[in-house]
């Protein structure tokens, strides 16, 4: 993460983001602090998450809050190093008349805190919720606004999870991160060609799992009753 940037976070309601974005909180501890904004949790929803994930960072700082006015009073007050918004789409102002999660409540707001962080040099993650088809408001009018682009995606059904960026104003966007969804919070998988293979050899004739990129989005299918002796084919 760029000092001062500003990273959007999209996915699918229950794909993870909060999970991996709580775990990327501990990461840096030690570094300043940390205000996590929610609309959507509670205090002791994300306490209850945090425990589970073993979360031991005394530097991150819980607000409860929807009104984009008291947050932006809150990070100038505070100063962190990182502000978390959870999510964009429940974030609200006052100025605007349209319902929260509107095109242009997100815009607005969205705008405020880039205005308030970015001329403090607070590096800011905004998790915005999107459909399958990525039609709701939130990431896809956000896109040409932030730094950085990330989805997480995958199948509800199954553990594993790919962190895809579709923009990088830093960096390239030709590498993506594989992840196993466990217990103990999003783990990443250093080797996917073992994972995905492994069962291989137990049962050559059980299943395949197949990744297909397609547009904007990267496809999990899970294809059964083929038999896999030797090799394996990926077009």
């Amino acid at each position: 993460m760029v000092k001062g940037s500003l990273v959007l976070l999209g996915g699918e309601p229950g794909i993870g983001k909060s999970t991996l974005i709580l775990q990327i909180c501990d990461k840096v501890n030690g570094e300043g602090k940390v205000l996590y904004v929610s609309g959507e949790e509670s205090a002791e929803q994300i306490k209850m998450r945090a425990d589970r994930l073993s979360i031991n960072n005394e530097d991150i700082m819980f607000l409860g809050e929807t009104d984009i006015d008291v947050v932006n009073q809150a990070i100038i007050d505070m100063n962190p190093k990182l502000v978390i918004i959870d999510s964009i789409q429940t974030m609200y102002s006052e100025e605007l008349s349209a319902a929260a999660g509107s095109v242009s409540q997100v815009r607005e707001i969205t705008s405020q805190v880039m205005r308030v962080c970015k001329s403090r040099a607070i590096t800011t993650i905004i998790i915005g919720h999107v459909t399958k088809e990525g039609n709701i408001a939130g990431p896809r009018v956000l896109e040409h606004m932030v730094d950085t682009v990330l989805y997480l995606e995958g199948e509800r059904y199954f553990s594993y999870r790919i962190l895809r960026g579709v923009k990088n104003r830093f960096g390239s966007t030709n590498e993506i991160g594989m992840f196993e969804m466990r217990e103990e919070g999003m783990c990443e998988i250093t080797n996917p060609s073992d994972v995905l293979i492994s069962e291989r050899d137990d049962n050559p004739s059980r299943f395949l799992y197949c990744f297909k990129y397609g547009g904007n989005k990267t496809y999990f299918s899970r294809i059964t009753s083929i038999n896999i002796t030797n090799h394996l084919w990926l077009s």
